[in-house]
């Protein structure tokens, strides 16, 4: 099966990518208290759902409708699960907002709570399965480029890393990793428009590995 040149997954990794850079740098910023009482909270993170969520789609699309290698379909099915994961840590994230009065009161805050913790757990696997993805990628010539790939590789270890070096381990310079994600929204921005090589272009490469090694055995 021949891979589309510009499948529906290219825009939704667009429209993921601007969500991403114009949410992330609305973000507030100061102590919990005055970041959840800004206004700009929920404008911030409901960005960046919208665009976890388009990355989602996006994985879905490209997974459905091209000719993917079998290495980088893996690692497609395991970026899903984690940017699901991310997804529903930000639905958290973004209505921690009501516990608001309750952290400034010193009353008990199970919806920021719950959303910090969640942050652990779900970025760290976010950035491994993202990670993996744009290895396969690069390794199959069928998503993104090596040329750029190091971008979204930086980009989402940085988000990965940033929760729980700043929640679990109180490393407050660790904040500065946050902003990364952005280095991964230029990956998907760049990934979107980015020529892949078509099955027919790949195969050749394929066929004289497999010539050189049977030459090389006894």
């Amino acid at each position: 099966m021949r891979q589309p040149r510009f499948g529906l997954w290219r825009p939704c990794l667009v429209l993921s990518a601007l969500f991403i850079l114009i949410g992330g740098p609305r973000h507030p910023r100061g102590t919990m208290a005055e970041m959840l009482g800004h206004p700009d909270w929920v404008l911030s993170h409901a960005l960046m759902l919208v665009g976890f969520v388009a990355l989602l789609l996006g994985l879905i699309l490209y997974n459905r409708g091209a000719a993917v290698p079998d290495r980088t379909r893996k690692w497609v099915r395991f970026a899903l699960i984690g940017t699901a994961l991310q997804a529903i840590e930000m639905v958290m994230h973004t209505v921690s907002v009501v516990d608001h009065a309750n952290l400034v009161a010193g009353r008990a805050t199970p919806v920021l709570t719950t959303h910090l913790w969640l942050a652990v757990v779900f970025y760290p696997i976010f950035a491994a399965t993202i990670v993996g993805l744009i290895l396969a990628g690069m390794r199959d010539r069928s998503l993104g480029s090596p040329w750029i790939g190091w971008l979204g590789i930086l980009g989402v270890v940085a988000h990965g890393a940033a929760a729980p070096l700043v929640i679990l381990f109180k490393i407050e310079q660790a904040r500065a990793l946050f902003p990364g994600i952005a280095l991964l929204g230029i990956w998907m921005l760049l990934a979107a428009l980015w020529p892949l090589r078509s099955k027919a272009q790949r195969e050749p490469a394929a066929v004289l590995r497999s010539r050189t090694s049977s030459e090389v055995s006894p």
